[in-house]
C-alpha cells in the first residue's frame, strides 16, 4: 500500500490545537491545585506577571525537595507569594518573604502595602514568613539554609540586583533553583544574568515571557569584575 503525508498546513493546525489544548491542562491543574490549598483567589491578585510566569514559579516550586526552603525577594502584594507557598504546601515546605511593603520601587508610587499582603496570603500564611527589611539587610540567619530555589524580583537596578544575587548564592544547594523577572525588561537585569551565566557555575533552566530561571551545577559563583563599596538603593 502507498503511505500517505499529511499536508503541513493540516500539521500545523494539529501542533495548534495540541499547544491549545495543553495551555488549557496546564492552567486548569494550577488553578485546581490553588483551590485545594485554599488560595483560589490568588489569580486575582494584583500583580506585574504574568499567567505564565505565575504558573512557572508554582512548578518550580512544586519540584523542590519536601520540606525545602524557598526564598523571594520582592514579593508585592502577594501573588507569587501564593502560587509559590500553594505549591510548597503539598511538600511541607516553607517560603521566606523578603520586602519592606513601602513600595518605594513600585510605578504606582509608595505606600504601605503590608496589611494587604497578608490578607492575601491568609490562605497558605502557614507556609509563608514574612521578612520585612531591606533585601542588604538580609542575614543568612533569617531564613532557613540551604535554599532549593531564589526569586528574586525587587529593585531591579544593577547594583541591587546583583547585590541581591550576590548575598543568595552560597544558601543554594547544587542542582538549586535562581529565578529572575523582568529579565527583558531591564538592561541591569540581563547584565546581572550575564555576568552569573559567565561564572560557569549556573546554566540557564527555562524561560518564560521576561522570568528566566538558572540551574546551579557547580560551586558557588563569583563575579569576575568585584563591585566593591556600591551604595544600594532603598527598596
Amino acid at each position: 500500500m502507498r503511505s500517505r503525508t499529511i499536508p503541513s498546513r493540516i500539521l500545523r493546525r494539529l501542533t495548534k490545537y495540541a499547544d491549545g489544548a495543553f495551555r488549557w491542562c496546564q492552567n486548569f491543574h494550577h488553578n485546581q491545585e490553588l483551590s485545594d490549598s485554599s488560595i483560589g483567589a490568588a489569580k486575582s491578585i494584583p500583580t506585574h506577571m504574568t499567567r505564565r510566569e505565575l504558573g512557572v514559579l508554582h512548578d518550580l516550586a512544586a519540584n523542590v525537595r519536601v520540606a525545602g526552603n524557598v526564598l523571594e525577594i520582592g514579593s508585592y502584594l502577594g501573588a507569587s507569594s501564593c502560587y509559590l507557598a500553594g505549591a510548597l504546601s503539598l511538600r511541607d515546605g516553607r517560603l521566606y518573604c523578603v520586602d519592606t511593603w513601602k513600595n518605594q520601587t513600585m510605578p504606582e508610587g509608595e505606600r504601605d502595602t503590608y496589611a494587604e499582603f497578608r490578607r492575601n496570603i491568609s490562605g497558605v500564611a502557614d507556609h509563608i514568613t514574612p521578612l520585612r527589611k531591606r533585601s542588604d539587610e538580609l542575614e543568612a540567619h533569617d531564613v532557613a539554609l540551604p535554599l532549593d530555589l531564589v526569586f528574586i524580583d525587587a529593585d531591579h537596578s544593577y547594583a541591587a540586583v546583583r547585590a541581591d544575587c550576590e548575598r543568595v548564592r552560597d544558601w543554594v544547594i547544587d542542582g538549586g533553583i535562581l529565578a529572575l523577572h523582568d529579565c527583558t525588561c531591564f538592561e541591569s537585569v540581563s547584565r546581572v544574568l550575564g555576568e552569573i551565566l559567565a561564572s560557569g557555575s549556573w546554566q540557564i533552566a527555562g524561560n518564560v515571557d521576561s522570568l528566566v530561571w538558572l540551574r546551579r551545577i557547580g560551586s558557588a559563583f563569583r563575579f569576575s569584575n568585584p563591585m566593591g563599596s556600591v551604595p544600594i538603593p532603598p527598596r
